[in-house]
């Protein structure tokens, strides 16, 4: 198993209160830095993008309904008694977490789960 030393490093930094540090300006120079180095290997932007999508109780329900298979949009729209810009704003959103992918065929976008284990295995849908 690889060592984190980054999170190794900041643990130690956190064991000392900040108060109780004698260099209060070396510690939080310190610990700015460590964090930053830490959440660097994190795609918090990515995280953030995928809860906002899934914050919505129709974008929920789209995800639910293209667990049984792709969909064109106007069964979408039909099935969820929405408008069809009102169906592309949510599946936008959907598709810039990386949630929902589409294809075209002639005139017609069918949408389709990018992961359906994924989604499952943390109950969202």
């Amino acid at each position: 198993m690889q060592r984190d030393v980054t999170k190794e490093k900041l643990s130690e930094l956190l064991e000392t209160p900040f108060c109780d540090v004698n260099n209060a300006e070396e510690h939080e120079t310190l610990l700015k830095r460590s964090t930053d180095d830490y959440f660097e290997k994190f795609d918090f932007e990515r995280k953030a993008r995928i809860f906002n999508a899934l914050a919505e109780m129709n974008r929920l329900k789209i995800l639910k309904l293209l667990t049984f298979r792709e969909m064109c949009v106007c069964e979408l729209t039909v099935a969820l008694d929405m408008t069809q810009p009102n169906l592309s704003y949510h599946i936008k959103k959907l598709e810039n977490a990386g949630l929902v992918k589409h294809s075209k065929r002639g005139k017609w976008v069918y949408y389709s789960l990018t992961d359906e284990k994924h989604l499952h295995r943390f109950e969202i849908i």
